[in-house]
């Protein structure tokens, strides 16, 4: 008897542990939980947690109107992918209402693994209020360097400002400036990404502002782009013998391109002459992100003589497109002849070169000059 009454107490016991273990995950206090929440009508972001590394979860969002009979706008439904221990994540989607009406709205939210609910949340907010901000933002610009915003306010405010490289559902990269300030005059607040892009590729800026009064509010704005690779010719030398360009990068994605210096000979100065081909040299550019800066030399085939040339030089991007192209002169006045007198040693043979005996000319004249003085030391003494 007293055996089958532990046994139907341990069964109690699990019972009532397994009951525990579902509520904990349903109010997100389990591995794997909603930290943040964020809506307006255009966009939402959820910022997960987990205290142990959790694959392919799945994210059910849902826009509702609250008023009266409850009614859903939107529903999305996606997989989490990985996320690391002890690191929150956030993941970004876009709501696409037409002709929304003014008035509430609840973003509703659910974490679930196999079906099972782990964690949900909501987060309301109103769309069309007339409550004004006391931000106002004028420009957004995200590229594929970075993202500016320019800002204006209608009273000093404080406020912390989230710049999002988005990639479909995935913050690829974020940074944050706390307690940035505006007083009276319109300001540009700006972010360099620091995460490669991939050429001709589609992503999402974000950007979100938490102003601290009144009421806490937030504001979030994004904007699509697609990444470019891109450089910049900053600087150029040349002379008759050769050139160099310095290029700067101005992408985070990785150039690889090339640049091409052409040199022609100028027939008439005056600009209305033709000009003569005379040789062109292709040199690979170092790899390149924003704010990276190398220089890239190159040398003549032949010196160039006499005369007015034009150097051309393109900057050539990673598809064959002339990203940038310069012009500019180079004046030498290397005649032939010059060129002749201070090119390579030939191996003939000057005046003062060996007569084939051994001997050179200068030597017979030394060796005369000092006999004679010998004489007439030895005349003195006698």
């Amino acid at each position: 008897m007293k055996s089958i009454l532990f046994v139907l107490t341990l069964l109690l016991l699990s019972a009532l542990q397994a009951s525990a273990a579902n509520t904990t995950q349903t109010d997100g206090t389990g591995p794997a939980s909603i930290a943040e929440l964020y809506s307006d009508i255009e966009s939402f972001d959820v910022t997960l947690y987990s205290i142990q590394p959790e694959e392919n979860l799945t994210l059910e969002v849902s826009l509702v109107r609250p008023n009266g009979n409850e009614k859903v706008i939107a529903v999305q439904e996606f997989l989490t992918g990985s996320l690391p221990a002890d690191t929150r994540v956030t993941k970004v989607g876009f709501w696409d209402v037409r002709n929304p009406e003014r008035g509430a709205y609840t973003l509703r939210a659910r974490l679930m693994e196999q079906g099972q609910v782990l964690s949900e949340s909501k987060y309301d907010f109103v769309y069309g209020s007339y409550s004004a901000s006391r931000l106002h933002v004028d420009d957004l610009v995200p590229n594929s360097e970075g993202i500016a915003i320019v800002l204006s306010p209608d009273q000093a405010s404080l406020f912390d400002i989230e710049y999002m490289l988005v990639n479909g559902h995935d913050v690829i990269y974020e940074t944050k400036t706390e307690k940035a300030s505006l007083t009276s005059v319109p300001e540009t607040f700006s972010a360099s990404w620091g995460s490669l892009l991939e050429n001709n590729k589609e992503y999402t800026g974000r950007v979100k502002f938490h102003v601290y009064s009144p009421g806490q509010g937030f504001i979030a704005l994004t904007e699509r782009f697609t990444a470019r690779d891109d450089a910049e010719i900053t600087d150029i030398y040349e002379d008759e013998t050769g050139a160099s360009a310095t290029v700067l990068g101005r992408s985070q994605v990785p150039f690889e391109g090339n640049l091409v210096f052409s040199v022609y000979k100028v027939q008439d100065t005056s600009g209305k002459g033709s000009s003569m081909f005379v040789e062109s040299v292709r040199e690979r550019v170092p790899v390149l992100l924003t704010d990276d800066d190398e220089t890239v030399e190159v040398a003549w085939k032949e010196r160039l003589t006499e005369g007015v040339y034009r150097l051309e030089i393109e900057l050539i991007g990673n598809d064959g497109d002339v990203i940038e192209r310069k012009e500019t002169i180079i004046e030498s006045d290397l005649s032939p002849i010059n060129e002749s007198e201070t090119g390579p040693d030939t191996g003939n043979k000057t005046s003062d070169e060996d007569d084939g005996n051994g001997i050179t000319g200068a030597s017979i004249i030394a060796g005369t000059a000092g006999l004679a003085m010998v004489f007439a030391f030895f005349k003195r003494r006698h």
